[in-house]
């Protein structure tokens, strides 16, 4: 149940990313730690891995692979999210899940919480519906 929960919200946040790869520039941007110009592929291309990832855990297709990636992407977005804080912006988050929602302290609880579901699917011994599973190695 988890498994899909979470594949769901990487694919909810995908959708209005990849509709409107500009705002989510502008989002990124705001941040004011990606060099210039550098926001634009980024606004392209990691949407459509948050979709990648998310469809690749709901349908089960290398569980363990996606859900690594999305850890390191969560734990990335927590250290963006930490030092907007930390400098002071008020900011949109730019993750997709609520229009306007800003950067705080809740937004670092909820990616450690999204974080803690990767653990979760990764250490699950039930392995219902998953293609291309762990080696035994």
């Amino acid at each position: 149940m988890i498994r899909f929960l979470l594949g769901a919200i990487f694919i909810y946040a995908s959708y209005d990313k990849i509709l409107d790869p500009a705002k989510f520039a502008r989002d990124i941007s705001n941040y004011h730690i990606i060099p210039f110009g550098l926001e634009n592929t980024i606004a392209i291309i990691l949407p459509w891995l948050e979709l990648i990832i998310g469809l690749g855990i709901v349908f089960g297709v290398c569980i363990d692979a996606n859900v690594f990636i999305s850890g390191g992407l969560l734990i990335s977005f927590i250290i963006l999210i930490l030092q907007a804080i930390l400098r002071g912006f008020d900011i949109e988050c730019g993750c997709g899940l609520k229009d306007g929602d800003m950067v705080g302290w809740s937004k670092i609880i909820e990616n450690f919480l999204f974080i803690g579901a990767c653990y979760i699917i990764h250490e699950s011994k039930a392995r219902m519906l998953e293609f291309y599973p762990k080696s035994s190695l």
